[in-house]
């Protein structure tokens, strides 16, 4: 049976491919790009300017009830036939609300994100418990949660030229309340609980930076969808390398269009498009074969992103955290808590789009974080004054491959050191990790909403920690996981 389930998916996927290949063959788009575009270089692709607003709504609703009971018959000690019997009762409801609203610019002067979300969680339980013969073991408890949360985060990169830019954002603004009340009643005593928990966190963060990471996925598309009707021979001539970054740039603005119905928007895609090929005059089919074939592109010809070009910056940012505390057991007491972090990095970021169908990605940075806590206090002495500090530095090299609309493989080799510094009023201790690691992925999907993803990841770790107190200790690890997902997104 162990031998049979393998070789059943081994040949569902082999009559899988065959028969994804045989519809294929008359166009091959399965194959790699060929000799029509290759000389298009879609890493020369820049969005153009957008502005887009997104709003989402969630509404949530979760009950769960439960109930049993259960009856027995036993000896006592003194030989009695003595009836035994449990009753229980559990009831869960939960409610959640949420919204977020976005509104994102992208242009040569700007790129800007502003997000707003709002959270109302609200969960109650109730519990019943009774056990006879004394008829007095009993526990009855209910609970309430409530956990609400209101955030904003603002984003920007403001160029003054060309490349060089200006990092300003809020990159954290949110209050939180949650109140959480139990009681519970036992025969001979009972037992309250109440907790309130207000909580404000502020982020602010500038920085510098210079160069630009351009989206080019949809410039991709647009060669897919030219290669694909010109394998067909549904144009009259390939499209001129001016012909196909005009489409691309079409492309990016009318998916970045709002729509309320979804089918709207995929009619005026799908008509975007072909107004294009029809204005140039490029089509000698206009039949199903033609609108098939687009359609098919437009699914999936964008399912991975690309990118393209490079970016330097340099940012900072400090965060504060005021919490406030109230409960209520068997006595009072409010808990108070200032909390204070510095954190900056220098990131360094590669692109490279190579003929069609490969990428070149490379990250490398340094990493900087501080923190100082304080309780029930305000007076701040330095922000430099800490007790923990971390330091990191990696660097992240990975080459893509994307044979088809379909499929994509990459992997990647890192390494990374972080060092940790504790420091306490009798005691400190300083770590270094050491992790070189290899990442291999696999996606290919079977539906613009159904991916079989897969990923092995090898590392290794040298772990090294020694303290005040003349101890230390050393760890190697060597770990590989295996991974594999069925993944369906609904949207």
């Amino acid at each position: 049976m162990k031998k049979i389930i393998p070789n059943i998916a081994i040949f569902l996927i082999v009559i899988n491919t065959y028969s994804q290949n045989s519809m294929q063959n008359d166009y091959e788009e399965w194959k790699s790009s060929k000799d029509e575009y290759e000389n298009f270089d879609i890493s020369k692709y820049y969005t153009p300017d957008i502005v887009r607003n997104q709003l989402s709504f969630n509404f949530n609703l979760n009950s769960d009830y439960s109930r049993s009971s259960s009856e027995s018959k036993r000896l006592n000690v003194y030989d009695e036939i003595v009836n035994d019997s449990d009753f229980s009762k559990n009831y869960f409801f939960s409610g959640n609300i949420a919204s977020n609203f976005l509104h994102y610019v992208n242009t040569r002067r700007k790129i800007s994100d502003f997000r707003i979300s709002l959270s109302l969680n609200d969960n109650y339980g109730y519990q019943k418990y009774n056990y006879s013969p004394s008829n007095n073991d009993y526990r009855n408890t209910d609970s309430v949660f409530l956990a609400n949360h209101i955030g904003m985060r603002w984003s920007n990169k403001r160029y003054f030229s060309k490349s060089f830019y200006l990092i300003y954002a809020i990159n954290e603004c949110s209050i939180d309340y949650n109140l959480f009340k139990k009681n519970s009643k036992y025969p001979l005593a009972e037992f309250k609980k109440k907790q309130n928990v207000f909580r404000f966190n502020f982020s602010p963060k500038l920085g510098i930076g210079y160069g630009r990471l351009e989206d080019v996925e949809d410039a991709r598309q647009a060669v897919y969808i030219s290669n694909s009707l010109s394998k067909r021979n549904i144009l009259t001539r390939n499209l001129t390398n001016e012909e196909l970054f005009e489409l691309s740039q079409q492309i990016s603005t009318v998916k970045n269009k709002r729509f309320l119905d979804s089918r709207l928007h995929l009619i005026d895609e799908i008509s975007t498009v072909d107004s294009f090929f029809v204005k140039k005059d490029l089509l000698n089919n206009n039949g199903v074969t033609y609108f098939t074939t687009l359609y098919d592109m437009w699914q999936y010809g964008a399912l991975f992103s690309r990118k393209s070009g490079y970016e330097v910056s340099f940012w900072a940012y400090p965060n504060y955290i005021y919490e406030y505390s109230k409960f209520t057991t068997d006595a009072d007491g409010t808990y108070t808590s200032h909390k204070a972090f510095f954190e900056t990095a220098l990131i360094f970021n590669y692109e490279k789009p190579v003929k069609i169908n490969w990428q070149h990605s490379l990250e490398a940075g340094g990493y900087a974080y501080f923190i100082q806590g304080k309780t029930g206090e305000t007076d701040f002495n330095s922000i430099f004054s800490t007790h923990l500090k971390i330091f990191s530095a990696w660097t992240v090299y990975t080459l893509g491959y994307y044979p088809n609309t379909r499929t994509n493989i990459r992997a990647s080799v890192s390494q990374q050191i972080r060092k940790q510094i504790d420091i306490y009023s009798l005691y400190s201790s300083t770590s270094t990790v050491y992790t070189p690691m290899l990442i291999i992925n696999v996606d290919y999907y079977l539906s613009p909403y159904l991916r079989l993803a897969g990923n092995i990841c090898t590392n290794y770790d040298y772990y090294h920690n020694k303290s005040s107190d003349v101890t230390f200790y050393k760890l190697n690890t060597f770990s590989t996981i295996f991974n594999v997902q069925l993944i369906y997104s609904i949207f």
